[in-house]
């Protein structure tokens, strides 16, 4: 018996390292390449809103919407991101020896990382904009409604922006994870199943796009920070657990499929 008992201690010591091991390797494998990428990213957004300050400069026409609002488009870039990546790994990590539950809490890791740490550059950027523009003698309030005032709110924004990276970087991981596995017509409905957290969380955190309108429309404009930020983590939350189910469903196609898709 106590042989017995000891064999089953080091059965689950192996297993557990493993998918320690599966988990830190999915985790790594999303932040760094959601980064490489990124930086491209980054990159461009900052190049764009030079040259649309620039141009409304030229007009006297300049708006903080338009210039810092190209940090707001991080969250739909991790979408992207979140249906391309898993397409290119989920196989190989089933048949490198790893499992679903694995590879399912280390997208959780590398989306939670990667969204937080987007939300983070997103308000250095807003924080900028809103330095250059009272520096300049420009309005700083945006014209849309959003749950913080301005970008000198650097802990909120980053709260915000950060909640809404994770969600959509997770939504579209649901969506990749919905098509891989159950074709065309379960995907497109799991597509619509992703927008729930999405929805709740613009309700909730009011982006400027269209956040505060939904959030208007069913009365949770004037929602309190608190309130609105708890509401954005239960979207992260239904998120999380939307891919879970899905996952563990999915039937894993043969490698050469992972292959072809990362070719």
């Amino acid at each position: 018996m106590t042989a017995t008992t000891h064999r089953s201690a080091e059965r689950r010591a192996v297993e557990s390292a493993a998918h320690r091991r599966g988990v830190k390797a999915v985790a790594r494998y999303f932040i760094g390449g959601t980064w490489y990428v990124g930086v491209w990213f980054w990159a461009i957004a900052l190049a764009v809103g030079a040259l649309i300050l620039w141009i409304m400069h030229r007009n006297d026409d300049v708006s903080i919407e338009a210039v810092g609002g190209v940090a707001g488009s991080a969250k739909f870039f991790l979408f992207v991101m979140g249906i391309i990546l898993p397409l290119m790994t989920i196989a190989v990590h089933v048949a490198s020896g790893g499992t679903r539950r694995s590879y399912t809490h280390g997208l959780w890791i590398g989306a939670v990382v990667s969204g937080l740490t987007f939300g983070v550059a997103s308000a250095l950027v807003k924080w900028g904009a809103w330095s250059l523009f009272r520096d300049a003698g420009w309005a700083t309030e945006p014209e849309l409604g959003q749950l913080y005032g301005d970008g000198s709110q650097v802990g909120l924004v980053i709260l915000v922006e950060g909640i809404f990276c994770v969600v959509y970087y997770l939504a579209g991981m649901v969506v990749a994870a919905g098509f891989y596995g159950f074709g065309f017509l379960r995907g497109v409905l799991l597509v619509l199943a992703s927008l729930v957290p999405v929805v709740v969380a613009e309700v909730f955190l009011r982006s400027g796009f269209f956040g505060d309108a939904l959030a208007r429309v069913v009365g949770l404009d004037g929602t309190p920070v608190g309130l609105a930020v708890l509401g954005g983590a239960v979207g992260v939350a239904l998120a999380a657990l939307l891919l879970r189910v899905v996952l563990r469903g999915v039937a894993i196609r043969p490698v050469e499929f992972a292959a072809s898709a990362s070719g």
